[in-house]
């Protein structure tokens, strides 16, 4: 039976191709399929958050659209989020105060419920000197795995419906990347957990091996590592067995 299906990238994609249309790019398709592909190939290559947002970084930094860029993931001890990925130490602290700008205004929770850019706007210049930001979730269906936060660039990239539409895209597919690597940690931490355990008898204190045989203790430490039994007596022992009984 075929698990239900539910992804986001059909209609990202539909709306990026009835925009390309309207502007005469289809000659331009191949070359933003192969991007895509290659896209998400670098991501699945990558054994770590930090690995999968650098890539992620590197390639939104194509779309032109942003002077600054940085990625925050969800702490699953406490559910905060932490920045996770900057351009570099000053374009981090710089973001991380847009950031706690829009969460004490509320956008950044509003942010977390849509599948599209939240825009915002700082500072109290002129509309036309204002800086402009951007916050993306970084989410799978319902899940959120992080938020993205851009600082706009202040010339206007081409095709810009385009780009905002390829960014949650990118977006999309590097939560997913996410996801997939945090659900492969931790099967692998059950797995370790559970080869971990030593199923011993609560009464004789024998011990199961994998086959399902029963040992005395002594012989499983023996025939599964290189430890030398050796045998004497513990104080209490000792006092219940051998002292005379008064």
């Amino acid at each position: 039976m075929n698990e239900p299906f539910d992804s986001v990238y059909p209609d990202f994609l539909r709306s990026g191709l009835e925009k390309l249309s309207r502007l005469d790019a289809q000659h331009e398709l191949p070359a933003l399929f192969s991007a895509l592909e290659h896209f998400r190939r670098d991501l699945h290559s990558q054994d770590s958050a930090k690995g999968i947002l650098r890539v992620s970084q590197s390639y939104i930094g194509g779309l032109n659209l942003f002077s600054k860029t940085g990625f925050w993931t969800v702490n699953t001890k406490d559910f905060s989020f932490d920045l996770a990925l900057a351009g570099d130490e000053a374009a981090g602290v710089v973001l991380q105060n847009l950031v706690d700008g829009q969460v004490k205004a509320g956008r950044f929770a509003f942010a977390l419920r849509q599948g599209a850019p939240v825009f915002f706007a700082l500072g109290l210049e002129t509309e036309a000197e204002r800086e402009r930001g951007v916050l993306h979730s970084l989410a799978i269906s319902s899940h959120v795995v992080g938020m993205f936060c851009g600082l706009l660039r202040r010339d206007v990239a081409p095709a810009q419906e385009v780009a905002f539409s390829l960014l949650s895209t990118l977006l999309g597919t590097s939560a997913d990347a996410l996801a997939t690597l945090r659900r492969t940690r931790q099967l692998t931490s059950q797995i370790e957990a559970l080869q971990s355990l030593l199923p011993v008898c609560a009464w004789c204190k024998k011990v199961r091996n994998d086959s399902g045989y029963w040992y005395q203790i002594e012989k499983y430490i023996t025939a599964n590592s290189n430890t030398k039994i050796t045998h004497g007596i513990c104080p209490d022992c000792e006092s219940k067995f051998l002292k005379p009984v008064k």
